[in-house]
């Protein structure tokens, strides 16, 4: 099921809420690569969508991490917690996917797209949303 922003997910920082729109993004993107038709599925597209999201999202943690220190946000030592934690949980995943050890492509595939929207929007849910009004720098 692909992900779709609305200003409910809005933290109200224009830098953090364009990330989000951008992890939103990729993830579709990874959504929409395992929506093909059996045999049309690209794993190398696929690992690379999965590789721009790494990257992108340890990205977005930092600048986010920044925008709450610069604004002395007290959730900032939790919100660490959180991004090490999907960190390695992504990094594990993705090994996880890579190796095969998911199962079958199209099982795996799935799995993978339900992790990555519910890891998404259950960061954003339950941690970002937390900074709404307390973050508005930027």
């Amino acid at each position: 099921m692909s992900i779709s922003w609305s200003k409910d997910l809005a933290v109200g920082n224009t830098e953090i809420d364009d990330d989000h729109r951008e992890l939103i993004g990729i993830i579709n993107e990874f959504e929409a690569e395992t929506k093909k038709a059996a045999g049309t599925v690209d794993d190398a597209h696929m690992r690379h969508i999965l590789g721009r999201l790494q990257i992108y999202a340890q990205d977005h943690f930092a600048r986010e991490e920044y925008v709450q220190a610069i604004a002395k946000y007290d959730g900032l030592a939790e919100n660490k917690r959180e991004h090490e934690a999907l960190t390695r949980t992504l990094g594990d995943f993705i090994a996880r996917f890579d190796n095969g050890t998911l199962g079958d492509r199209r099982g795996s595939t799935d799995q993978m797209s339900s992790f990555l929207s519910n890891w998404l929007m259950g960061h954003v849910l339950k941690i970002d949303l937390k900074m709404r009004g307390k973050v508005d720098i930027g």
